[in-house]
């Protein structure tokens, strides 16, 4: 009883293998089994019938010896087809002629049975429910044992009452592991099925966003080019009124292409030509651009720390943009003024780029959500900025970190790789 018990395990877990490698190689997202994988998954079938075959067990009594090979057939046939039938069907031949016995041209015949027949069935299979999947892999199972043991009575002539017992207790038996076997699958592809529907529904949430932003940032600067257009349609102006009007237009019709190009940005990043830049110059130039504004909000910058000597390869224009975008958002976090500390550190294979504020700061769920289309901390805001930042800071093979605490400022650090360990390799 002991080693019949340890040979049936063996077998089950020979049909277990496959789907679970399955699961841990195939894609994410894909919706049927065998469809994208039908040629590796045949393979390993392959392998577990011929597991199956080499490590039978004896059921019962000593007279029979039996194996699970059937059950990876017929799931094979049903999930993949004529094509991985007839493959199945090969194997399975091979390895019983090779094995011999009295038994051999009766199981070749069974596996023929299996491998013409139960392919018919697929379309049938794949169009019902679980528990009529269930049902009829478990009729299909039973047929197949019926199907030897009506051939093995009428050949070696053992009466029916004899043996009936014991063939039902294998019926029950491949029965039962046939039917988890196809519940297991089942599983598989439902999970599959609910993570490919997940990943359409964020994709057309982000289009969404995405829409609510360009029609929200586009709708201000169309409504003044179109207020100026009407304007100079109704009225008589001098003609340096309406050269002003002209300006104010143009201004309006950069500011849109300004928008249009940082969505393009983040959508498909596009980047000149990349250059070694020492990061200590670069963020002191980005301080003298921004300072104004840091007045303006009665914000004082400075840089805590720096490393004269680190370098990067970026895009010099994108770094700047990326920069600027942080340190306007740690300037507008303080609306009371406050303090923006910035330091550049570095190891043999990394450059860090700290920016400290000591603004509103953020909760763990908004800074989770930091760089999603139109998430915004800011009354009017799109979260645009942040995404092009993480979009541009991502296709230079860096990283961003944020440190935050509500009341308590922000710290960003960016992380690129050392200039230096890239010319090593």
């Amino acid at each position: 009883m002991e080693a019949m018990m340890t040979g049936m395990i063996n077998n089950i877990f020979f049909i277990i293998f496959p789907i679970i490698v399955y699961q841990m190689l195939a894609t994410a997202g894909q919706r049927n089994f065998f469809v994208s994988h039908r040629v590796t998954m045949t393979v390993l079938f392959s392998i577990s019938i011929i597991l199956c075959m080499l490590f039978p067990y004896q059921f019962l009594t000593d007279q029979y010896i039996f194996d699970l090979r059937q059950v990876p057939m017929i799931v094979g046939a049903l999930y993949g087809g004529p094509l991985v039938s007839a493959m199945l069907f090969l194997v399975s031949s091979v390895g019983r002629f090779f094995i011999g016995g009295d038994g051999m041209y009766i199981a070749i015949l069974n596996q023929f049975v299996i491998a013409a027949g139960v392919p018919f069935l697929r379309p049938l299979y794949m169009r019902i429910k679980r528990f009529g999947k269930i049902v009829l892999v478990f009729c299909i199972s039973i047929a197949s044992l019926l199907f030897n043991m009506f051939a093995g009575a009428y050949f070696f002539g053992d009466p029916l009452h004899d043996i009936i017992g014991i063939w039902l207790m294998l019926m029950i038996n491949q029965g039962t592991i046939i039917v988890l076997t196809a519940l297991l699958i089942e599983h598989i592809q439902r999970q599959e099925y609910m993570y490919n529907s997940l990943l359409k529904h964020e994709k057309m949430e982000t289009v969404s966003h995405f829409a609510a932003a360009v029609s929200h940032e586009l709708r201000n600067p169309l409504q003044s080019i179109k207020g100026f257009i009407q304007l100079m349609k109704e009225y008589e102006y001098s003609r340096e009124k309406q050269i002003e009007f002209h300006n104010l237009i143009l201004k309006e019709i950069n500011a849109a292409e300004d928008l249009i190009d940082d969505y393009l940005v983040y959508a498909k990043p596009t980047f000149g030509q990349l250059e070694p830049i020492t990061v200590s110059a670069e963020i002191s130039h980005i301080l003298k651009i921004m300072a104004p504004y840091a007045n303006g909000k009665d914000v004082d910058m400075h840089i805590s720390e720096v490393d004269e000597k680190a370098e990067i390869l970026v895009d010099r224009q994108k770094f700047q943009q990326a920069l600027v975008n942080i340190i306007r958002n740690g300037i507008e976090a303080m609306p009371e003024g406050g303090t923006l500390v910035i330091a550049v550190k570095s190891s043999p294979a990394k450059v860090w780029i700290e920016v400290t504020d000591e603004g509103v700061g953020m909760t763990k769920e908004e800074v989770n959500r930091l760089g999603e289309p139109y998430f915004s901390n800011k009354i009017k805001g799109t979260g645009l900025g942040m995404m092009v930042t993480y979009s541009i800071v991502s296709q230079m093979n860096g990283h961003i970190m944020v440190d935050s605490e509500k009341g308590r400022g922000t710290e960003f650090t960016l992380e690129f790789p050392n200039l230096a360990a890239s010319e090593k390799k």
